[in-house]
């Protein structure tokens, strides 16, 4: 299974939007990894008010055209930006449901990833549609998600800064993995409740999300 980030169609808009991003490449990741056979392929789009929100509707037209699936995600308030004011631009899950409802009849389902992406099907068609809400749909009671960033930080939480230092175990017991799963499992008691994510204030957490890990 592979997630890809798209979140517009137009090469400009693109650009403009990852900075220094060629649409054309991640559409050529896509067909890759089609014929490269994985099981499941998800597009990520982040929708922004004014900025991308008139193209859900052509994302999920190519999602479907690729039998693939898509979710929309709310923005989070993670790193300093400068070029958008984030409560201004925000565009809420129920704004892009309404959206696609004009067009399809979305159908809620049960199924789930493991995350905390609400999922639904379309009739005949293979695609789901998920939804990540962290702010009109707070998940947080439901979150099992942790990640590991390229330093080795275990980070409990995005919108916290509660992270548990894995590159220490490995390098002091190379040959027993042990202690790493000890860590592992005593860092979900240190599992942060929820998010602090604020629109409307300057971001607490510096971090940007390719810093981020997966």
């Amino acid at each position: 299974r592979v997630n890809i980030s798209l979140d517009t169609l137009r090469p400009e808009r693109f650009r403009a939007l990852t900075r220094v991003g060629d649409l054309q490449n991640t559409l050529n990741g896509i067909e890759a990894a089609l014929n490269a056979g994985f099981e499941r392929i998800k597009l990520n789009a982040v929708i922004l008010k004014n900025r991308n929100h008139d193209e859900v509707i052509d994302l999920v037209d190519f999602a479907i055209s690729h039998g693939i699936d898509i979710s929309f995600i709310e923005e989070m308030p993670l790193g300093v930006i400068h070029d958008h004011d984030r409560a201004e631009v925000f565009y809420s899950s129920d704004d892009i449901f309404s959206d696609l409802n004009q067009r399809y009849k979305l159908i809620p389902t049960t199924e789930s990833t493991g995350g905390p992406s609400r999922y639904y099907r379309l009739i005949g068609h293979s695609t789901r549609i998920g939804f990540i809400s962290p702010h009109s749909h707070n998940f947080c009671e439901q979150c099992n998600r942790v990640r590991l960033t390229a330093e080795g930080r275990l980070l409990l939480c995005l919108g916290q800064e509660n992270s548990i230092d894995l590159r220490r175990s490995v390098r002091a017991n190379p040959l027993d993995d042990a202690p790493l799963r000890k860590a592992i499992l005593d860092s979900m008691h240190h599992k942060p409740r929820g998010h602090d994510f604020d629109l409307n204030e300057q971001p607490v957490i510096f971090r940007h999300m390719n810093t981020t890990g997966g």
